[in-house]
Parts: C-alpha cells; sequence; structure tokens
C-alpha cells in the first residue's frame, strides 16, 4: 500500500459522509451510524477485490521448502493461486533468485507431463501438483507461490465492554488504514453502498455509482495502458513445446518466456 495515500477508518468514514451530505460532518465512533458506514467500507473492499481479476491484493506466498520426491504442497485456505500474465510457482535459492519456474497448466493436462524434465503445476482448491516429483538438486529450494488474499477487513469500534458501559476511544481501531493503494475507489463505492440504504439518500445512489465506476475504469486504464505489456502465461498443449524436455535455461536465458518454454 502507498503511504501518501493511505485513508485511516476516521478520515473514511469522514469522506463517505461528505460525498452523500455535502458537509463537513464526523461521527463518535460508537455512535451506530459510524459501525454501519464502516460495515458498507469492508464491503466495499471485499467488492474492490473482485476487480481485475483479482490482480489488486496478489503477493508471494511461501509455503515451505522442497523435499526431494514430494510431488504437492498446500495452501493456506485464505489464499488462492493467481494464474494472470505470466505468473508461475518459483523454486528459489537462498539468495532469493528463482531457479526454477513452474508454470500452472490445466488439472486435466498435467498427466501429459510426467516424463517431461521441466516443471509444471496445477492447483485444485488450496493444493498445488506438480507435473513430477521434486528432484534430488532442488531440494531445499523455496517455493513461492503467487497468490490473490482478501483485503484485509477493519475492525468495527465495539460500543461497550459486556456491562453496558460504554469504552472509552480505541485510537488503534479508529487509525486502522483502508486497505488498498487508491482508497477513493473504496470511498465511493462505499457511500454507493450506504446511499442505498437510507431513503433520503436513496436519489443519490445513481450518481455515485456513475462516479464510482469513472474512477474505476480510469484506475484500470492506468493498470493497463501505461505498464509494459507482460507476456502471456498462455496454456501450452505438449505437442507445441519443446519435445527435448529442457527448460529456458538451455536456451541461453534464465527465465522461460511463454514464446521458450518447454
Amino acid at each position: 500500500m502507498n503511504p501518501d495515500v493511505t485513508l485511516t477508518l476516521r478520515d473514511a468514514v469522514d469522506e463517505v459522509l461528505g460525498l452523500l451530505t455535502g458537509l463537513d460532518l464526523s461521527y463518535h465512533h460508537q455512535v451506530d451510524r459510524f459501525r454501519a458506514v464502516t460495515r458498507q467500507i469492508n464491503r466495499a473492499l471485499r467488492a474492490n477485490a473482485l476487480e481485475k481479476n483479482w490482480s489488486y491484493y496478489s503477493s508471494l506466498e511461501d509455503v515451505g521448502l522442497v523435499h526431494a520426491g514430494d510431488q504437492s504442497v498446500e495452501l493456506r485456505p485464505t489464499v488462492r493461486p493467481r494464474l494472470i500474465n505470466d505468473d508461475a510457482v518459483r523454486l528459489v535459492a537462498k539468495d532469493g533468485q528463482p531457479v526454477v519456474w513452474a508454470y500452472f497448466l490445466p488439472r486435466d493436462a498435467l498427466h501429459k507431463y510426467p516424463d517431461r524434465r521441466g516443471l509444471w503445476v496445477a492447483h485444485t482448491r488450496s493444493t498445488l501438483l506438480f507435473s513430477r516429483p521434486f528432484y534430488r538438486h532442488e531440494d531445499g529450494l523455496r517455493i513461492m507461490v503467487p497468490v490473490m488474499r482478501e483485503p484485509r477487513m477493519l475492525r468495527i469500534p465495539v460500543l461497550t465492554d459486556g456491562h453496558g458501559d460504554p469504552l472509552p476511544p480505541d485510537e488503534e481501531i479508529l487509525d486502522q488504514p483502508v486497505d488498498f493503494d487508491y482508497p477513493d475507489v473504496i470511498i465511493l463505492r462505499a457511500a454507493f453502498y450506504y446511499a442505498q440504504t437510507d431513503p433520503i439518500m436513496q436519489p443519490r445512489a445513481q450518481m455515485l455509482e456513475a462516479q464510482y465506476k469513472d474512477l474505476m475504469y480510469q484506475l484500470v486504464s492506468r493498470e493497463d495502458e501505461h505498464t509494459d505489456a507482460p507476456y502471456l502465461n498462455d496454456f501450452f498443449l505438449p505437442i507445441q513445446g519443446d519435445l527435448r524436455g529442457g527448460s529456458g535455461a538451455q536456451w541461453g536465458t534464465r527465465h522461460p518466456h511463454s514464446d521458450e518454454r518447454g
């Protein structure tokens, strides 16, 4: 997340209220409306995670060391493999440099590759299944998997201590950052959701939706049109690959791009 454009929960609630009313309003964190707006911000975060094929919330997951003879690994249930563009599972040396790339295949095609020297991988839910067992010389390498995660939900302030007495302000809760590097998209989406729940604000919902979509399309355009086009991670049938079964390293490059890998 870019710290220069981070919004805290307190700021985010104020921004939503400003969009809905046009006034510089602030709600105390113990009133119901503050909590209701926070829930809509969380809803907007979850919906935002589905944009761009989940690519907004992606990272590399360390799933442990390679053990010779193993052919599968398990991921945490809260993440899922990211299969976008040139994503691949990487076997990484101690110095952090990738040594082997395992590109993704449809799981029903994996059985065609057991005798190939290269490495491919398919996934089913949280299980990654490789095309062959790991070799002895790969033992000890670290398995790094590109994954898509869920956005971090904002904790909602607790009203009472369980005995009916109000709790003092919790600055740690109010200072939580909104989990997105361009939070204006989240704020507009949350305002659109909240406007639909309030009869007085419902007439503004359509306008807020249009503003949110305009901003979303601008963000998508920035990501797609103003960055270098990546290599496509398309699926190769065996007859299209290298019949010698080698990897990109034998062609004089450490990274097997889509037009070179076997």
